[in-house]
């Protein structure tokens, strides 16, 4: 799924759209998209979720997110946003719209927003404007860091991978209103049950012993044939 807090897609969502389908990952069998082109909403069951957060309409050019946003994230994308508020600024370059750190009473002073997975991903990927100098941290579920980014004044694109644990949440820090997130993408299966099916498979211990042991005998025959 694909999210955006500017407008990695073109179109918006209304909090009541008229139906559901699952995507077919057109072009690229890892990502999914959404459409509002045909008057529906598209949900993925792909591993890749890309998120607009501009499919959410809001009033006004700076909406602190509140409970009834967070529900439509939630469900939708798997998210829950806090400390930031929903903007539309033309300074973000991706889509117009996108979240910022703090809330709008809170612009000017030194805040951290932040965005929690329903469903931890081993990766996230996300659209930013920095209006100043922006820190970004990736959190393990036990509150560790795993990975960090620190982007100066501008836009750009950034990956933060867990390593051997997974991501829980993000946080973005900077002066209030000036570090923003336009879109995330990070992996998902579309359902808040508890289990991110999205995520790479792991091999079973048992293929990793299959594995050696055909190498083994890969390497056996290769000696007797040289012999």
């Amino acid at each position: 799924m694909v999210n955006r807090v500017g407008a990695l897609i073109d179109h918006r969502f209304s909090l009541k759209p008229t139906s559901k389908e699952i995507c077919h990952e057109e072009n690229d069998p890892k990502r999914c998209y959404r459409n509002l082109a045909a008057g529906r909403r598209r949900l993925c069951t792909g591993r890749h979720l890309h998120t607009q957060l501009a499919d959410y309409a809001f009033p006004g050019t700076q909406f602190t997110v509140d409970a009834d946003a967070n529900t439509y994230f939630n469900t939708n994308y798997g998210i829950t946003i806090s400390n930031a508020y929903l903007y539309k600024d033309s300074r973000d370059t991706f889509d117009g719209i996108g979240i910022a750190n703090g809330t709008v009473a809170a612009i000017g002073t030194q805040q951290a927003g932040r965005i929690d997975f329903s469903e931890k991903t081993d990766y996230v990927t996300f659209d930013y404007l920095a209006i100043y100098a922006t820190t970004y941290h990736a959190y393990a579920t036990d509150n560790t860091e795993v990975a960090s980014f620190s982007a100066a004044p501008g836009t750009g694109t950034q990956t933060l991978t867990a390593g051997s644990k997974l991501i829980a949440y993000l946080t973005f820090d900077s002066t209030g209103g000036y570090g923003t997130v336009s879109s995330l993408t990070y992996n998902f299966d579309g359902k808040t049950d508890g289990t991110n099916n999205g995520l790479p498979a792991v091999p079973e211990p048992e293929s990793y012993a299959l594995l050696l042991a055909g190498l083994a005998t890969a390497a056996l025959v290769a000696r007797r044939r040289k012999a």
